[in-house]
């Protein structure tokens, strides 16, 4: 566990204020993102059943033979029925739900999980995600910490590498350079596979390295992130090898305008669909509002991708302490693209950046 066990204990207990408000009788939790934040184990879905089920004022894991020492040793859970290979764990599951009318189960569990479980499982269906992603947005101050880290470390990965872009380097090399970095510089894995695009292959916002070589003239991408105590964070700079050319210079003005428009603006009265439109309306005014082609942002914590959305759907108020992305970027097939992103929080009345790499145009 990475945080006393107090914090747990008190994130569990919003969870259960929340499944009374909603009339839930139990949640099923399998391993994965939000049986980290309650447990604070990092673990993942196997083909053996565990499982965290909360009921009001009880706590249990139901988990494997194998998997019993860890959950004691690792976690702050005690009540744990554990099931060895002679034990039907579905049917063992269902008694403990018998007399529920309504289970909120994680759409994290596995179809054939859910598919054996399904005939023992009684009453209603609800979405334990809604409760949990609601109650993730909100960050509490050792995980403001843990992000702020991770961004960090991975912008000095980020710097310690900057030297290796030379000409003829190719996208796959330079991503491992900037993967070993981060190990070096002491963080738990990257959080993603990191994005290196030259040239043309910048206009694909989740173009994968390749063997592409850096030549004179070329928008060089990097979209990079870190893992720190579980959680991750997400950055993306644009530079130049060489110069661009006039319009892919003028592109990086209108992506860096738009990037610090929304920074600067954020208020309690900000939605996060004002954020999306304030970035848009920058970019279609310099001209290329059909090529910025996807949401503004999202929120980061333990998954890369997590609520809240910066998209114009959602027209919910900026939460304090949620933590966001802002992406903005511009593509222009066969060309080239740039893509500004910074790791972000509200802290209630102004927006706050994690990052300290410089946004100025960089030729290289």
């Amino acid at each position: 566990m990475y945080f006393k066990e107090s914090v747990y204990r008190s994130r569990v207990d919003r969870v259960m204020r929340s499944m009374e408000q909603g009339g839930v009788d139990f949640m099923l939790i399998p391993p994965g993102p939000n049986f980290f934040y309650l447990t604070g184990l990092e673990t993942e879905s196997m083909e053996r059943i565990a499982l965290l089920i909360l009921e009001k004022d009880s706590v249990k894991v139901i988990c494997p033979e194998l998997m019993k020492e860890q959950i004691l040793e690792e976690t702050w859970v005690r009540d744990i029925i554990s099931w060895g290979d002679d034990t039907d764990p579905y049917m063992l599951a269902g008694q403990m739900l018998k007399n529920s009318k309504n289970t909120a189960i994680e759409g994290n569990l596995p179809y054939f999980h859910y598919k054996a479980m399904r005939k023992y499982i009684n009453g209603l269906e609800s979405d334990a995600d809604q409760i949990m992603n609601s109650l993730r947005i909100e960050k509490d101050e050792g995980e403001l910490a843990a992000i702020r880290e991770a961004v960090r470390r991975s912008e000095r990965s980020l710097q310690n590498s900057i030297g290796e872009i030379n000409e003829g380097i190719t996208e796959k090399k330079f991503s491992t350079i900037l993967e070993e970095e981060m190990q070096e510089n002491g963080l738990d894995s990257p959080a993603f596979s990191s994005i290196v695009s030259f040239g043309k292959n910048a206009a694909l916002p989740h173009h994968s390295p390749d063997g592409t070589k850096l030549v004179k003239g070329d928008s060089v991408v990097i979209d990079f992130g870190g893992r720190y105590m579980g959680y991750a964070s997400d950055t993306t700079r644009t530079f130049f090898f060489g110069n661009p050319g006039e319009e892919m210079m003028n592109i990086y003005e209108a992506v860096k305008q738009a990037n610090q428009k929304v920074e600067k603006k954020i208020d309690p009265q900000t939605t996060y669909s004002s954020m999306d439109a304030m970035a848009r309306s920058v970019i279609d005014t310099a001209g290329y509002g059909d090529r910025f082609i996807h949401r503004l942002g999202h929120g980061l914590g333990i998954s890369v991708h997590e609520e809240p959305y910066l998209v114009p759907k959602n027209t919910h108020m900026v939460m304090k302490n949620s933590v966001f992305t802002v992406e903005p970027g511009i593509y222009i097939p066969g060309k080239g693209g740039v893509r500004i992103e910074d790791t972000n929080y509200f802290d209630g009345s102004t927006c706050v950046s994690f990052n300290k790499l410089k946004k100025d145009l960089f030729i290289i």
